[in-house]
């Protein structure tokens, strides 16, 4: 694991919050499948006044959610604001619990929209993370 976020991960994957403990099994695989992550629960702007980043590799942001719908507002945030994304680096919604609609919602942004750690790696290797 790589030590800069070895902490940070494994505080997640110990954590109550299953958002959090999905978080770190999402970094945990990246590092696992020999991706490079740059930032792990990364907060933006004074006290994540702009807003956080769950997981990023230097070609991809990716928004993490166990929830069935309610991202799309985030993910828009991701694309479009410079302060969060100034790269433009395309945006991956993990959402293994994730609708049909609100998937097509997301998918409509320019965005992806994966189900399991398979789909994300997969997906990473595509995007040449």
């Amino acid at each position: 694991m790589s030590s800069l976020f070895e902490q940070a991960i494994a505080n997640a994957l110990n954590s109550a919050n299953p958002q959090k403990v999905l978080e770190g099994k999402v970094a945990n695989a990246i590092i696992q499948a020999g991706f490079d992550l740059v930032s792990f629960n990364k907060t933006v702007g004074l006290n994540g006044e702009v807003g956080e980043i769950d997981v990023e590799t230097s070609n991809a942001i990716i928004e993490v959610t166990t929830q069935t719908a309610r991202k799309l507002k985030q993910v828009q945030k991701l694309i479009s604001n410079s302060d969060l994304n100034p790269l433009n680096k395309p945006v991956i919604l993990y959402a293994p619990n994730y609708k049909f609609t609100p998937t097509q919602d997301i998918i409509a942004t320019g965005s992806y929209v994966v189900c399991s750690q398979e789909e994300l790696l997969e997906l990473l290797s595509i995007l040449g993370a």
